[in-house]
């Protein structure tokens, strides 16, 4: 493996020693916006991939009409749903030729190459161990050198980087994993719970596995989650009993269709922003039963978490809907946000009961940071609605991040939840008055209290 930065080697000379060593193998170049991956076979590139919502191939295709948008849309879903390749199912079921798919092929290839030209720094991976394969005959053969020509061309037309911040790249290797963890033991381990020089190896080591397993999966993740159990079977009971499908109480589900509804990168359209125009959307793709069959989407059950999150978000939700009203957002979408925000937390909650920290301290700030960091890249790798990223990485105070800080504030065992809003609260007053903010909070309390009622005297 060879691996690097662009300021160190630069791009060209990459490409070029990659032609002339006739090498095969997978380039990967990473920034904050995600990845792009450059297939080559005895030193030509033969495929090109990004996971930037811009430079999917998807998206790329519905600029280029060779699929009807919607069409198009429910491919793609039904090939992340059920873990196929993509370009498998636009030739089987999308009814498109292999010539017409390779030369958009060339051309994404082209945009994505350019677009790392202007990019001002990059990480790079060179795997030449990986599997490069020919997907039914719709690989590329193009020479570098060209490539980069075009590219080069392309980027004195191209838009430029657009100014989206990007998300924080889960790192669990290096030297940035030891910068994550020295974050993490000095807001975690406070003077009155020193520990030895032992203990904290122990610790490391431990951090170390837990960041591990989440990076792993995540790399592996087109932004889909695991549901647990129970939700999966709450959902088959809905659709195999012909009813209409209601995503309340089920974050995880709504979480996946939020996925699959902005999985085509749209300018004209940003993905819902309610829970009940997801449930529109997801009625309109029609893949429960893809949905519900999915192995590798589905968790075993783990009785007090799931509870715990189930309740918690049920709490939450009418908390912060009940918020809404006073501080100038559409209560539906504050229900939608609780829901999607407490499902980063649930992922790490679910590997550190797989892996338990011992030091409490550490554990808080674990939960916290990762929770943030897994929601911030899982959110952007899905191209959510920027209102729902700017809660899951709360970076400025927003109305719809309000609403949550004021409906997480009614929640039982409140440090365990996720912070939408910077400084715990404290900059609220830059969106909103005294007098609103109060009225918000009142009408979360008084809400979360009935709520809490209800649910135990449910059972």
């Amino acid at each position: 493996m060879i691996q690097g930065t662009l300021d160190r080697l630069h791009f060209g000379d990459l490409l070029q020693w990659l032609q002339m060593g006739g090498v095969s193998g997978r380039l990967t170049l990473r920034d904050a916006r995600g990845e792009r991956r450059l297939d080559f076979n005895k030193g030509r590139v033969c495929y090109a991939s990004s996971t930037v919502p811009k430079e999917r191939l998807a998206t790329w295709l519905a600029t280029r009409s060779l699929v009807p948008v919607e069409e198009l849309r429910r491919i793609l879903a039904a090939s992340m749903l059920r873990r196929a390749f993509f370009t498998d199912l636009l030739i089987a079921e999308g009814g498109v030729k292999k010539e017409g798919l390779r030369a958009s092929l060339t051309e994404l290839a082209e945009t994505i190459t350019s677009r790392i030209l202007i990019s001002h720094q990059m990480e790079f991976t060179f795997e030449p161990d990986h599997p490069v394969l020919d997907i039914l005959g719709v690989s590329l053969d193009v020479e570098p050198s060209h490539l980069l020509l075009e590219a080069a061309r392309r980027s004195d037309e191209d838009e430029g980087i657009d100014d989206d911040e990007g998300s924080y790249d889960l790192a669990f290797s290096g030297e940035a994993f030891e910068s994550l963890f020295w974050k993490l033991t000095r807001d975690g381990i406070t003077g009155d719970d020193l520990v030895d020089g032992e203990r904290m190896s122990e610790l490391h080591d431990l951090v170390r596995d837990i960041v591990s397993t989440l990076s792993h999966w995540l790399a592996a993740s087109p932004g889909l989650v695991p549901s647990p159990s129970g939700q999966i079977e709450d959902l088959a009971s809905s659709v195999l009993g012909g009813e209409a499908v209601c995503l309340f109480g089920l974050p995880h589900v709504a979480w996946n269709q939020m996925v699959l509804a902005c999985s085509l990168h749209s300018s004209n359209r940003g993905g819902p922003l309610t829970l009940g125009a997801l449930e529109k959307d997801a009625g309109a793709l029609d893949l429960w039963e893809e949905m519900t069959s999915s192995e590798y989407l589905r968790r075993p059950d783990a009785g007090r978490l799931d509870d715990f999150i189930g309740r918690g978000v049920a709490i939450w939700s009418r908390a912060a809907a009940a918020a809404a009203p006073h501080l100038g957002v559409d209560p539906e979408t504050a229900t939608l946000a609780a829901h999607l925000t407490a499902v980063p937390t649930d992922l790490v909650l679910w590997v550190v009961t797989t892996l338990p920290v011992p030091h409490n301290g550490l554990r808080k700030t674990l939960l916290v940071e990762l929770s943030r960091r897994v929601g911030s890249r899982l959110a952007h790798l899905a191209d959510f609605p920027r209102v729902f990223r700017e809660v899951l990485d709360p970076r400025k105070p927003t109305s719809l991040g309000a609403c949550l800080h004021l409906g997480r504030q009614c929640l039982p065992s409140i440090s365990t939840w996720p912070v939408t809003i910077p400084d715990d609260g404290e900059c609220m007053l830059e969106i909103a008055s005294v007098s609103a903010l109060a009225l918000a909070a009142d009408a979360a309390r008084e809400v979360a209290a009935e709520a809490d009622i209800e649910i135990v005297a449910a059972g």
